[in-house]
């Protein structure tokens, strides 16, 4: 029978609050929101923020107002906090401090001194489209010891509370504890028909919030519907529920799915009438961790900063993520990857515009898992036999100045990769810019899933160190890297770029409709045009005959919304252009 992890959370001095030794990859969902007395109402999702805070237990709720610093003369300076105390009594209040000259850690510090049972950093600067929403920050040499939540919005959402307030307007902020959360069903949110394998760490999180009452018996459930809507549920029934204890529960019974297509999940507890609905895809050839949306945040990517990738990385960033194969052989053919600079990165010479595609065993003894801990000095950390890690395939991929950004590359192994039975492998994109030596990073597109991956594997970073858990300790978001492994069917074409000029796609996002305007030198005999989803899946296929220039139109009334790949092949070369079906 496997066990149900449960984690008492301990009362405090002065308050409620979670015990330090809560681990930071502890699921519990925390949404922050904004109201004021007018009807406006603003929600975020809340993370611990790089690791530091400690993990909400109960909700926490007060007034929003602004946080004043004080200097030696004790007398009120500015809304900064950075200095040694802070003017203003903020006993019981959600302290509003400005971002800038001194770590987030600090101000959020100096404002727990004061009192304040949470925190709400503004941005001082508006960010790049699409903006808005919660941003990640660092602790700092203080974040140890802050103990109440802390947020880091945009200037465009600070803005929205700031107007509230100077117009007279109350503003409450809440730290919403949600007990339900943290769902765990597929391995990979995309995983092909060949490498499907039973899901037997099926799993959701409760949290008992209730300080005094045990819960005799609660039940919690998980619905699959596959893609033929024929539905399953599996089920678990934990007793005895403590007060303020977390249980992170996995199911007894598996689930396995059968059919090539879009899953939806339903979790449903005995309780409360909370439901959960998350999704993952069966596919015909790949393998991916992302959920198709690659514009998460500010700019789509998650990178360190130029400094870092410096003094610290050396020059070195790889990002990648771990895959389980299932119960039967499967044959890799292809490994896709995308990063949004290339044109940054390009110098037209090879030895410096190289990215290496490297296919690792990571289970080299068999026993199923990875070691832990999450962080070692170099890849042969994964190998328990000791030794070095040793790829089982190799390619490599050299930038040229067509690359263009947000757009798949993709690779074919020089010979076709046999991946083992029951098995978990890491296919890692390595750069070393050293050659380059212009102290810009590659900017790997990532995904932000709502989802935690079954079986406690993800997205893996490497700089100074390996990080078998990517970025989040670092950003306390589940960014998942948009790096794929495709197997032995997946179709790619080699033909020679297209001029992108020659090309239009509109509009972009389109309903019903979308138009592919072409402006060829020569007429073509044949045009070959293909919708593609994101898993290199096809849609729909069309020849156009005796075409040079025109306009031609193709029905995506009916498809899912989501992001799309049209793929035009034609004497004069190839070219893919990404679009979306947005209602």
């Amino acid at each position: 029978m496997k066990k149900t992890f449960t984690l008492l959370l301990c009362c405090m001095a002065g308050g409620l609050q979670l015990a330090a030794q809560i681990p930071s990859e502890s699921p519990i969902t925390v949404e922050v929101r904004i109201e004021s007395q007018d009807g406006l109402v603003k929600t975020f999702v809340y993370g611990r923020p790089g690791g530091w805070c400690d993990t909400l237990a109960q909700t926490v709720s007060g007034d929003a107002i602004w946080a004043y610093g004080q200097d030696s003369l004790g007398m009120q300076t500015d809304t900064l906090c950075c200095d040694s105390m802070i003017f203003n009594d903020l006993t019981g209040k959600i302290a509003l401090i400005r971002r800038g000259d001194c770590e987030f850690g600090l101000k959020a510090f100096r404002a727990q001194q004061a009192g304040a049972i949470g925190v709400i950093i503004l941005n001082r600067v508006y960010l790049p489209d699409p903006a808005g929403g919660a941003i990640g920050m660092g602790g700092g040499a203080f974040g140890s010891q802050v103990h109440i939540p802390t947020i880091l919005l945009s200037k465009e959402d600070g803005d929205i509370i700031l107007d509230k307030l100077n117009a007279g307007i109350p503003v409450t902020a809440i730290f919403e504890v949600r007990p339900f959360g943290g769902p765990r069903h597929a391995y990979s949110y995309h995983t092909p028909l060949s490498g499907v394998k039973p899901l037997e760490d099926v799993g959701i999180t409760f949290v008992n919030t209730e300080v005094n009452t045990t819960i005799p018996s609660l039940t919690l459930s998980a619905e699959f519907t596959d893609p033929n809507g024929q539905t399953a549920t599996i089920s678990q029934t934990i007793t005895d529920v403590a007060p303020l204890s977390l249980n992170s529960v996995t199911f007894d019974d598996s689930y396995t799915p059968s059919a090539i297509g879009e899953y939806t999940v339903v979790y449903s507890n005995s309780l409360t009438p909370d439901l959960l609905e998350r999704k993952f895809i069966i596919t015909d050839y790949t393998y991916a961790l992302d959920d198709n949306d690659i514009i998460p945040n500010t700019n789509g990517t998650i990178e360190p900063d130029s400094a870092r990738f410096v003094d610290d990385f050396g020059f070195r960033y790889d990002i990648g993520n771990f895959y389980r194969t299932g119960p039967t052989a499967q044959v890799a053919t292809h490994a896709s990857f995308m990063i949004s600079n290339p044109d940054e990165l390009f110098t037209g010479e090879p030895a410096a515009d190289v990215f290496y595609i490297n296919l690792y065993n990571a289970d080299p003894d068999g026993n199923g898992s990875v070691p832990y801990p999450a962080a070692f000095a170099s890849y042969s950390g994964l190998n328990e036999n000791g030794g070095p890690l040793i790829p089982v395939a190799s390619t490599e991929y050299v930038l040229s100045d067509t690359d263009e950004g947000f757009q798949f590359i993709t690779v074919e192994f020089p010979n076709p990769v046999n991946l083992a039975p029951n098995k978990i492998y890491l296919l890692m994109i390595e750069y070393n810019g050293s050659e380059a030596a212009s102290g810009i990073p590659p900017k790997y597109a990532v995904g932000v899933s709502r989802d935690i991956m079954a079986g406690g594997l993800g997205t893996v970073i490497f700089g100074d160190s390996l990080y078998t858990n990517g970025w989040i300790p670092l950003y306390g978001g589940n960014y998942n890297a948009v790096v794929r492994l495709h197997m032995d069917g997946f179709a790619t074409s080699t033909a020679e770029p297209l001029d992108d000029s020659k090309v239009v796609v509109s509009p972009n996002p389109a309903t019903s409709t979308v138009n592919l305007e072409l402006s060829l030198d020569q007429v073509a005999a044949v045009v070959e045009v293909r919708i593609l989803d994101f898993t290199g899946r096809m849609v729909s296929m069309r020849q156009l005959e005796n075409v040079q220039d025109g306009t031609f139109s193709f029905d995506v009334s009916k498809m899912p919304v989501g992001n799309y790949f049209l793929s035009i092949t034609t004497p004069e070369g190839f070219r893919s252009k990404k679009f979306q079906v947005a209602r």
